[in-house]
């Protein structure tokens, strides 16, 4: 072997083994973390970054770059030395503050914290399936943009798998999907140790996971030694002159490498403590301070980040020549990655119905007007695009030609989350998804998720209730819309008709925040509102007559045309009332207090709610005085109307509960005076 390359190696394992040490350094100043697989993947990370990835560290938004998803994202310390050491803005004292409150280096690898890092993950499945989007994406990108001349969207996504993220579901899911598709820029990286949180996996991982992945549709490669990197960055390589496949890499290394607990399951997230860190800083032979690299380390880290400049700088020529020779093409790609969705109001005035429509056939007439007017809408549905409505219908599926604006994501709830949060996280595209309400169960975490990043990610959940029917408990869901309803960062909206859907899908289009819009599949009574209010997430939908007010009845979705006539039946009766139609109770919330004073009176006892869901939520508007009409047990197979009147929700009913809510509260302020 020529004597370069053999101080080349010798450079490289010191490099590693300096970033091994501080990944250990973070753990044991912060006094908790991973050091086991910080210790065992050092080299894969290494590799990665010296030799593989083209990014641009002073620009980690860069739409051009690779990806790589640390998808066990409990490897979070290894992450952020490594990135620390290429370049990115991430200082010593960053890595000092490794999961403190308010540092830019948390427990897990969080998208728009951490510098470099480029998706949020964690739950364990959730990275490999986000990245499944992230190569969907670029697919995308570059079927729209790129030229026989000039290839501007050319990059790979690389993410970094362990045995639980195979372990979990999501991840078969996605990675089956992947295969399926053809996703040769994708390169899954296994971290192949075999040992787990609990104990190694025999008894619990048995199948031969290379025949498994070629069996999903991939080219496998198994590197024998982790510690080697020439033999991985070689494999890398190998694995991106693939034209037609997606590649797994499974590359054996050793949990909690040097240490004292090498191979064992204790090194997963124990601390090694001060005895053991002087042990293992001898055996890899870093005699540095604690959160200290060596002088020539530094050195060569400096050296080895220079083929960023390069990439930049091809990148940079390359687009200045696409902007010259292609500048509609370049102008519509800037308008893609802003991601703006001006004057929606102005393309959906002529949508119009003439009859009662179901939720679900207002929205696929919004949007079909919003996919001809923004071509970065990409929709998609876990196999019911002819249920739920969502599907562009002047183009085709993605599954057949990635020029296509729609999605087949299968029988695939959770993944099609994961991966949409993936083309969310791509830039450019904005994914629209699908499936029944009673289903975003499946869906959750991968909500949760994308609220966490404030992804741009609207997902559509139809056959919202009861109403449902003869299907029975199973497809009607009851208290999921308090579940979305209750996930911080995200709005839910349930509009009523189709100047409510108009606004649902203009707020969400023009939000950087994720959004989920719930529609029925039974028919919607038509009436006039004003789109301006409904903005305000609730608004006045029906006055009350001049004098004492009575009673204020809020509703959303399907119930709205019950509470006006809940209204008009107490009108008969005396009684003064106002209905107020609530579609995005998240919305409402953020309005000024004399806003929500102005719809919803302080001092007024009489509130009552009404929708076919858990009314728990509810009461925060309610109050202890009111009543909220809903759905807090399953539903049954029946016909809607019978299981509305099982669950008291008609007019008739309902408005004799009111009147004796109303005189109750009338008697207890008289008997005050």
């Amino acid at each position: 072997m020529h004597k370069r390359v053999i101080i080349k190696m010798e450079m490289d394992n010191k490099n590693i083994n300096n970033l091994r040490i501080l990944a250990v350094d973070m753990i044991e100043n912060a006094g908790s973390g991973h050091p086991g697989i910080a210790l065992g993947s050092a080299p894969i990370l290494y590799g990665l970054y010296s030799k593989v990835l083209n990014v641009t560290p002073d620009d980690d938004k860069n739409i051009f770059r690779d990806r790589f998803v640390m998808s066990a994202g409990h490897g979070s310390s290894i992450l952020y030395a490594t990135l620390h050491a290429f370049g990115y803005n991430i200082s010593m004292d960053d890595l000092k503050r490794f999961r403190k409150n308010g540092s830019i280096t948390p427990g897990h690898p969080e998208y728009g914290v951490v510098p470099g890092v480029d998706a949020t993950t964690g739950p364990l499945g959730q990275g490999v399936s986000t990245a499944v989007g992230l190569a969907i994406a670029q697919r995308i990108m570059a079927s729209r943009f790129n030229k026989a001349d000039i290839t501007l969207f050319d990059n790979y996504t690389f993410t970094l798998v362990g045995e639980g993220c195979l372990m979990e579901g999501v991840s078969y899911e996605a990675l089956s999907l992947a295969g399926s598709l053809g996703l040769n820029k994708l390169i899954v990286l296994y971290d192949c140790n075999k040992v787990t949180l609990d104990s190694d996996i025999n008894g619990v991982m048995n199948q031969n996971t290379l025949s498994y992945m070629q069996s999903l549709g991939f080219n496998t490669i198994d590197v024998a030694d982790g510690n080697d990197v020439k033999q991985i960055v070689e494999s890398i390589n190998l694995a991106k002159k693939s034209k037609d496949k997606p590649s797994f890499i499974q590359i054996r290394t050793h949990i909690g490498f040097g240490s004292v607990l090498q191979d064992s399951n204790k090194s997963h997230g124990s601390l090694l403590g001060a005895e053991n860190v002087k042990l293992l800083r001898e055996k890899l032979g870093v005699n540095t301070n604690p959160f200290e690299l060596d002088k020539d380390v530094q050195r060569d880290f400096v050296f080895l980040r220079k083929r960023f400049e390069t990439f930049k700088k091809t990148l940079k020529d390359r687009i200045k020549s696409y902007s010259r020779a292609y500048p509609g093409d370049y102008k519509l790609l800037q308008q893609f990655i802003s991601k703006k969705f001006e004057n929606t109001e102005t393309f959906l005035n002529d949508v119009t119905v003439l009859k009662d429509t179901s939720g679900r056939d207002l929205g696929n007439l919004v949007l079909q007007e919003l996919c001809k007017a923004y071509p970065n809408i990409i929709c998609g549905s876990a196999d019911l695009s002819s249920s739920t409505k969502v599907k562009y219908n002047d183009s085709g599926f993605v599954n057949d030609n990635f020029a296509n604006r729609n999605i087949k994501f299968g029988i695939r709830e959770f993944a099609m989350g994961c991966i949409s949060n993936g083309i969310a996280l791509y830039g450019g595209l904005v994914p629209v998804d699908s499936t029944f309400m009673s289903f975003s169960d499946y869906m959750k975490a991968s909500l949760r998720l994308r609220a966490i990043m404030g992804l741009k990610c609207i997902s559509v959940f139809t056959h919202d209730s009861i109403a449902v029917g003869e299907d029975g408990a199973t497809h009607e869901p009851c208290e999921q819309l308090n579940a979305l309803r209750n996930i911080p960062n995200m709005y839910t909206f349930r509009p009523a008709n189709l100047t409510e859907t108009k606004a649902s899908f203009e707020i969400a289009l023009n939000s950087n925040l994720p959004s989920n819009i719930v529609l029925s599949r039974q028919p919607l009574r038509e009436f006039e509102c004003d789109l301006k209010d409904v903005r305000f997430g609730g608004y006045i939908l029906s006055k009350e007559d001049r004098g004492e007010l009575n009673a204020v009845i809020i509703a959303t979705g399907s119930e709205v045309t019950l509470a006006l006539e809940c209204k008009e039946m107490l009108k008969c009766k005396g009684y003064n009332v106002r209905v107020v139609s609530m579609p995005c109770t998240n919305l409402f919330d953020k309005q000024s207090e004399k806003y929500k004073n102005s719809i919803i009176p302080p001092n007024m006892k009489s509130i009552f709610s009404i929708e076919a869901g858990a009314t728990s939520n509810w009461y925060k508007y309610v109050g202890k005085f009111g009543k909220c009409f809903g759905v807090d047990d399953f539903g049954g197979s029946a016909k809607p109307s019978e299981l509305y009147e099982r669950f008291g929700l008609t007019a008739d009913e309902m408005t004799k509960e009111m009147i004796a809510v109303i005189k109750k509260n009338r008697d207890k302020i008289l008997s005050i005076v």
